[in-house]
């Protein structure tokens, strides 16, 4: 056997095995890689198996908000609700029962037509006029329900914003039965509210999703189907309550069940 010739065919089949397998990197890993970081990262989710929805890279403004529990308020104006009705303080949340379920004069798809004008009767819901429906928190409250009653979630509204509160303590919670009637509801109230400070530029939404994924917050194969932006609550600083603008995100995989998510819209963190 001729020992160069072998030496010449192993350097052939060599250097073609080198040439092939760089230019199949290249066209993985291009050197003129014009994808923004941002690109790169959305791929790099995708590789891991993270399903969403089209994200918005729009961004609006934003500012903190300090504000202080209601539940004073909602105690002093029980007594404006209708007297056949039982209610009662529960921490700072206003639970109200009916003895008697209150029918609402509606299909069963209007039941949220029904709720918009039941909320504006002063003796039917305190400063009712405040809050607004929510679908994608309704939509949450839903998928935990276990009960044949729906649950419709209508948030504290900010000011004259467009935006609202989505923190426990600015709802009213309504559970609807199948017969489109209100068995009762709890409600949880902000006052005083103000602004801290003049607004800021967010984060889209695109970069709060982005945020997650780099502290590590979306597992592989996760799921993002719902994403909301409003006020939250960040820290209590003496009776002031102080609320930040968060990207909030519904995220959920095969392993276990949907859990929500929170970005602080202003600078990225990650909300616990």
């Amino acid at each position: 056997m001729d020992f160069k010739k072998v030496l010449t065919a192993f350097l052939i089949v060599f250097v073609s095995l080198d040439i092939f397998l760089g230019t199949q990197w290249l066209r993985q890993y291009p050197f003129n890689d014009r994808r923004t970081t941002e690109e790169q990262i959305i791929d790099e989710m995708h590789d891991d198996g993270i399903t969403y929805r089209t994200l918005s890279k729009n961004r609006t403004t934003g500012s903190y908000i300090a504000g202080k529990d209601g539940r004073n308020i909602l105690s002093a104006h029980q007594t404006q609700l209708n007297h056949n009705w039982k209610s009662k303080m529960v921490g700072d949340t206003l639970k109200v029962t009916m003895p008697t379920p209150v029918k609402l004069h509606y299909p069963s798809k209007n039941d949220v037509h029904a709720l918009n004008d039941f909320i504006k009767k002063e003796d039917q819901v305190i400063n009712g006029t405040q809050y607004k429906l929510s679908t994608k928190l309704s939509e949450i409250a839903q998928k935990n329900n276990k009960s044949a009653n729906k649950l419709y979630v209508y948030v504290k509204k900010v000011g004259n914003e467009k935006r609202t509160f989505i923190t426990k303590r600015a709802q009213i919670v309504f559970e609807v039965t199948p017969n489109h009637e209100i068995k009762g509801y709890e409600q949880s109230y902000i006052s005083d509210t103000q602004y801290l400070r003049d607004d800021v530029q967010l984060i889209s939404e695109e970069q709060a999703l982005i945020s997650l994924y780099q502290y590590n917050d979306l597992s592989n194969n996760s799921q993002i189907t719902l994403s909301q932006l409003g006020y939250d609550e960040m820290t209590t600083v003496g009776k002031d309550i102080i609320f930040v603008p968060t990207w909030q995100f519904l995220v959920s995989n095969n392993k276990q069940k949907a859990t929500i998510v929170t970005v602080n819209a202003i600078n990225g963190a990650i909300m616990k």
